[in-house]
């Protein structure tokens, strides 16, 4: 009797282990097939493997319709069914997938798209005008993508992660002579070497020049003479050659500035067409407008002593050139959102930063380009780099973040106190001049030495008044207004002239598993790590969590640099060495492969002097040591 009653309950539990079973080898296939999302992957939709069609098996529950026992071979059978489907879906899947995820894009020009009268951009002329414009363009569906396809034909970039994709820009200034096109063009070069994007300027007055032209008069620029203007425009376009040449020897993101007036459509047309021809190439327009009586003034001063009036009396040469300007004023055509058909990609800047205009830049590069542009200004100002006061635990060639007890010994406080008293004393210098830089902004990291070489340098008293009531360190970042009088002689009021702001940004590269150790303990205990650093000092990044490379910090720092160029006040900056350097090399083109030897020395101050010619630096020593 109880044989009898036990029979559906042992068939029952029987029955379930053999379906368990089943089940669990249907997903080992599956797994092993690959239709499973592997760890890095993402999920597969719908579209990227074709349904299985459902087959129901009945498990052999007593009083349910079907309840015959199990059969094991029906469940391998079905899971290898499966296991072909998936697999072949899989090979037909990776045979639709392209090799490389690249902007698709029109090798001819397309018919019609020049004429005047011709239709709008249907179909694969769109996808191109997308690319064209610096916008995504229209992928098919890709789905199952994993991360290390989607970025196998990327090009990495400082701080970007390796997520830029390869395309190729060609800048063209635009404007007329005088305008600051090359001053903007070089800081653009500077700027983009320093954030990792290969650069270089191809200037059309430097080839005419090397064609034997220079010295050329106002009349070569009329618009009277066609056989000048021809040769203008034969210069001008074998310049432009040279740029496309170049950006189509390199492999990943690259920028190539095409310096030359391109004051009409006519020229901006062909440049247009040109890329058109080229594959991956995208023209933009950054034009410069200036109607500043000042900034003209000066820019004619500037140009009056270039090579084209080399041993010329000021005054002709300045007369000279303000004809030059007339005959490119007499022809000159802004830019406007309907050349080519509203496809064309501009950046306007007026009076070099008062105002910006942006037009179709909506890529990731022209985007920082525009941001960039957004914040230089030519007003006279100084960035003063230091490193902190030296602390009780200052120790030579430290990997990583150091002073952490942020005491300073007692040549650290009489540095910091002879830094306040220079500082004073520059600002003293610039507002009798009239400088618009004559007040002063403190940024730095926020490492405890950081904060305490402010507070050192807030006990410095001078004969008119306590210079450390007019500095405020602002925990947060958001600066510090300062209420206090800047001397006692001018006590009538709130002043505003000094102000700190802390930042992590700013702090120290950071050792990871390495930090605190000094080199000679990295190359005698880890001599793997010290050869792969010594191989690639740039990108050497520390292992271990939060370890970072300098290219990592140069990442980190150009929210910094916007801040820098943004500010028409003088800035001094306090931070360690990694960071002191990768300034040092923005404002002053160093190579980037010489940015981790720049020798800055303890208790000097550098002074930098942007200008429309590059920066002049000057290195000071404020306790005795030589001045450079």
């Amino acid at each position: 009797m109880w044989l009898v009653l036990a029979s559906p309950v042992y068939a029952l539990a029987l029955n379930l282990l053999l379906a368990s079973v089943a089940g669990l080898l249907v997903l080992l296939l599956r797994y092993v097939a690959g239709s499973l999302p592997v760890r890095g992957d993402f999920a597969p939709t719908s579209a990227a493997l074709p349904a299985v069609p459902s087959t129901a098996v009945d498990i052999g529950i007593p009083g349910t319709a079907g309840a015959d026992e199990l059969e094991v071979s029906t469940v391998v059978e079905i899971a290898l069914q499966e296991l072909e489907v998936s697999t072949e879906s899989t090979e037909s899947t990776s045979r639709r997938r392209p090799k490389e995820l690249e902007v698709s894009t029109v090798e001819e020009t397309p018919k019609g798209l020049l004429d005047s009268g011709s239709t709008p951009l249907t179909g694969h002329s769109q996808t191109f005008a997308r690319q064209f414009t610096g916008r995504s363009p229209d992928f098919p569906s890709r789905p199952g993508h994993c991360f290390r396809r989607a970025t196998s034909s990327c090009q990495g970039v400082y701080g970007m992660g390796g997520y830029s994709q390869s395309n190729r820009v060609l800048l063209c200034m635009v404007g007329l002579p005088a305008r600051g096109k090359s001053y903007i063009a070089q800081m653009l070069e500077r700027y983009l070497r320093w954030a990792g994007f290969p650069c270089k300027i191809f200037n059309a007055g430097s080839l005419r020049r090397q064609k034997g032209m220079a010295g050329a008069s106002a009349s070569f620029f009329s618009g009277q003479d066609s056989e000048a203007r021809a040769l203008r425009e034969e210069y001008a376009l074998e310049c432009l050659e040279e740029a496309i040449s170049w950006l189509n020897e390199q492999t990943g993101v690259s920028v190539a500035i095409f310096d030359a007036t391109n004051t009409t459509k006519r020229r901006r047309k062909a440049i247009m067409v040109r890329c058109y021809e080229t594959k991956g190439v995208v023209p933009v327009f950054v034009e410069s407008i200036c109607d500043d009586p000042k900034i003209l003034e000066e820019n004619y001063r500037l140009k009056a002593g270039n090579e084209d009036y080399r041993g010329q009396d000021p005054a002709e040469a300045r007369q000279d050139f303000l004809e030059r300007v007339g005959a490119y004023t007499q022809y000159y055509e802004t830019v406007t959102d309907d050349e080519l058909q509203g496809q064309v990609c501009y950046i306007k800047l007026f009076n070099v930063g008062e105002k910006v205009i942006m037009y179709h830049c909506a890529g990731y590069l022209t985007s920082q380009i525009g941001s960039y542009l957004s914040n230089v200004h030519i007003s006279p100002r100084s960035i003063w780099l230091t490193l902190p006061g030296e602390s009780d635990d200052w120790k030579e060639d430290v990997v990583g973040s150091q002073n952490t007890s942020g005491k300073l010994t007692e040549s650290g406080t009489r540095y910091c106190q002879a830094l306040a008293a220079f500082l004073s004393s520059r600002r003293s210098r610039m507002k009798e001049a009239g400088e618009t830089g004559a007040e002063l902004l403190v940024l730095m990291g926020t490492a405890p030495v950081h904060g305490a070489t402010l507070d050192a340098m807030s006990s410095w008293r001078s004969g008119k008044g306590l210079l450390g009531s007019l500095f405020c360190l602002d925990a947060t970042g958001t600066g510090a207004c300062l209420d206090a009088p800047s001397s006692t002689e001018d006590a009538s009021g709130p002043k505003m002239e000094f102000s700190a702001m802390s930042s992590s940004l700013l702090n120290e590269l950071d050792g990871g598993d390495f930090t605190g150790k000094t080199l000679q303990e990295l190359e005698v205990d880890f001599p793997e790590v010290w050869v792969e650093r010594m191989q690639d000092p740039l990108h050497f990044r520390y292992p271990g969590p939060g370890g970072e490379s300098y290219s990592d910090v140069i990442g980190r720092l150009r929210p910094i640099i916007l801040e820098l160029e943004r500010q028409r006040r003088s800035v001094l900056v306090i931070s360690h060495l990694a960071v002191q350097r990768c300034l040092y090399a923005y404002f002053t083109g160093c190579p980037m492969e010489d940015l981790t030897q720049i020798e800055l020395e303890k208790h000097c101050v550098v002074e930098l002097r942007p200008g429309p010619y590059g920066c002049t630096t000057t290195t000071l020593g404020l306790l005795g040591e030589k001045q450079q």
